[in-house]
């Protein structure tokens, strides 16, 4: 076994990559797989993105979450399933000091 700068020649990533050949970043895999083995060209029909975070409300919720409390750093709820008191915590805002808006 080789790290990736000690690998041998001819030698691929077989833990990170099923498609042999493809430099592109491995996301997908089946429903409640932990890490991604094929590139979005080569992925199977039936596998979803399993990199990307995805709203924490309830099992089918498939957005991006974007909301939390204010005093949380890590956005964990879609647009659509936060609470009132919730507020966006993955954009930017703008560095005034009271203002609230994402910048231009």
């Amino acid at each position: 076994r080789f790290c990736a700068q000690h690998k041998e020649q001819g030698m691929v990533d077989v833990r990170h990559k099923s498609q042999a050949g493809c430099s592109k970043r491995a996301g997908f895999n089946v429903e409640g797989g932990k890490r991604g083995r094929f590139c979005v060209q080569h992925k199977l029909q039936a596998m979803v993105d399993v990199k990307t975070k995805r709203c924490e409300h309830h099992a089918g919720c498939s957005k991006q979450p974007h909301f939390h409390f204010e005093s949380e750093r890590r956005a964990k709820f879609c647009a659509q399933l936060k609470q009132d008191e919730m507020m966006d915590v993955a954009s930017k805002r703008c560095k005034q000091a009271g203002c609230s808006k994402v910048p231009l």
